[in-house]
């Protein structure tokens, strides 16, 4: 029984890499505005918007962090994601 809750444990701490990862990209991406047509950008948003989406309309409720030059839910997720996997890890 140990050993299946550590398999499962590491496959969901290499799935939050993994989206870490698609993170990133899509941070580095997003300095180059990249083309609605560019396939690697329409990935890495659909692979990363369904955990951006929740925290941005949580975070919209706020004014404080409508005037952030920063897309401020990508850096909370982000924060959550790194907490997730310290946690998991």
């Amino acid at each position: 029984m140990n050993n299946i809750i550590n398999v499962v444990a590491n496959s969901v701490v290499a799935l939050l890499y993994a989206l870490q990862f698609l993170m990133f990209g899509r941070a580095v991406m997003s300095w180059f505005s990249p083309d609605e047509d560019n396939k690697l950008a329409q990935f890495l948003f659909a692979a990363t918007e369904p955990l951006v989406y929740p925290i941005r309309q949580l975070l919209n409720k706020s004014d404080f962090f409508s005037n952030m030059p920063i897309d401020m839910s990508f850096v909370v997720a982000m924060v959550v994601l790194m907490v997730c996997t310290t946690l998991l890890g």
